[in-house]
């Protein structure tokens, strides 16, 4: 079958199912079988390479470190790469490949960079040129692939696509057929549970494509112990703020917002909103507002009586963040741009990668932040509460502004830079 997507429930066993089909096809074509299996950052192509290091060895497959490529006894090849921009794949533009895996395909949000790599799916040797993809449903991919996969034909049924002239097949994958994952790790599954929104966890358990993506992503309860918000530790280890700016004008344009956090790692709940702010300012305002922010986190690091003080502002380093960066060195305020891998990305999978962190509970708001309102863009309300209760994946044209600070505050806490 030339192109297959085997996916649905999280932990179904996909990346195995990669390598072990271009296990067959380098056994079935022998040298003249060419592979590469990409993902789209370098971090998530680690764990492919490390599980590839557990199975290929056993066959006499050697692994070359610097060019990330597999050679097998018969002289098949396998390359392992990533494609964190669209881009990226134009350099691949002339290469021949035989087979290629993309892994997670749902973490693209367009197929251009995969329909860009099918385009080197050629054999001089007459060898059957194949695509294999794996996805679980509710991704920032997850429309894209429901209509080309899911929606035309039931699954394991085979259907020819016109429009691209190939055949294709979905194959479904459920968590607990992967009965080696269920017996090492029998507490998955309760993880998995906690790992995001309702209809978001139905879809990784289930392989459920028809769970709402259109459903509220974040669930204010999270935040709050009995229906209440929570009052942050004193002392706290130390504070700090996540800032997104925009200096447009007009009533439809970013504004310049900012929540303050306390963190103290010496007990279960380790990170607490504090405080947010939102405006619509000039830009020849943001510098004073700025100060205004780091006179902010000082109070709050008495307050909290932050045993390492304030660590000091995490600025998205695009624009005018990016003169905010140098306008705060130039006068000594600490202050770090945020890591470009975790900017560089949309904010549906900003958001769906730091999902656990929200839904496991490691994140509480305060009385103050909670029943905190400023007038933004002629409404009086708690924004921060607005925007990241009311954002929904796959909705263009939300406001994001708070939104963004605070998934860029889950994951600088919580994560690495990335925000796994």
């Amino acid at each position: 079958m030339p192109d297959v997507l085997f996916g649905g429930a999280r932990g179904g066993g996909k990346t195995d199912a990669l390598l072990g089909d271009f296990g067959k096809h380098q056994q079935t074509y022998g040298g003249n079988a060419a592979g590469m299996i990409v993902r789209r950052t370098m971090p998530q192509l680690e764990e492919v390479i490390a599980r590839s290091k557990e199975i290929y060895p056993l066959v006499g497959a050697l692994w070359a470190v610097g060019a990330k490529t597999w050679t097998f006894p018969n002289g098949a090849t396998l390359k392992m790469r990533w494609l964190e921009r669209d881009e990226d794949a134009d350099n691949y533009q002339g290469h021949q490949y035989t087979w290629i895996g993309v892994d997670e395909a749902g973490t693209w949000p367009a197929p251009d960079a995969i329909d860009k790599l099918r385009a080197t799916l050629r054999s001089p040797h007459g060898i059957p040129c194949v695509l294999r993809l794996t996805a679980n449903p509710g991704g920032v991919g997850h429309q894209w692939l429901k209509e080309r996969y899911i929606q035309p034909a039931m699954p394991l049924t085979p259907f020819y696509d016109a429009e691209r002239r190939t055949w294709r097949v979905y194959i479904p994958s459920r968590v607990r057929d992967n009965k080696k994952l269920m017996d090492a790790d029998p507490g998955y599954l309760d993880r998995l549970r906690s790992s995001g929104p309702p209809w978001l966890v139905r879809a990784w358990l289930d392989g459920d494509w028809d769970a709402s993506a259109g459903e509220a992503f974040f669930d204010e309860k999270a935040w709050l112990i009995d229906g209440l918000p929570v009052e942050a530790p004193c002392p706290c280890d130390y504070v700090y703020a996540t800032l997104d700016t925009g200096v447009k004008t007009g009533s439809k344009n970013d504004g310049t917002a900012v929540v303050f956090y306390a963190v103290n790692t010496l007990i279960p709940i380790p990170l607490y909103i504090i405080d947010w702010d939102i405006h619509q300012l000039e830009g020849a305002l943001l510098e004073s507002w700025l100060a205004r922010v780091f006179e902010g986190l000082a109070g709050f690091a008495r307050t909290r009586k932050a045993r390492n003080g304030s660590i000091g502002v995490l600025i998205e380093d695009k624009a005018s963040g990016m003169v905010l960066i140098q306008q705060s060195l130039r006068r000594g305020w600490p202050v770090e741009a945020i890591d470009s891998k975790l900017t560089a990305v949309g904010k549906d999978e900003r958001a769906l990668s730091v999902s656990g962190y929200h839904y496991q509970g490691l994140c509480k708001i305060t009385p103050h932040a909670y029943n905190h309102g400023v007038v933004y863009k002629d409404h009086y309300r708690n924004h921060f509460l607005s925007q990241v209760c009311g954002f929904r994946i796959g909705v263009k044209d939300q406001a994001d502004d708070l939104l963004d600070c605070y998934t860029y505050g889950l994951a600088m806490a919580l994560g690495n830079s990335e925000g796994f």
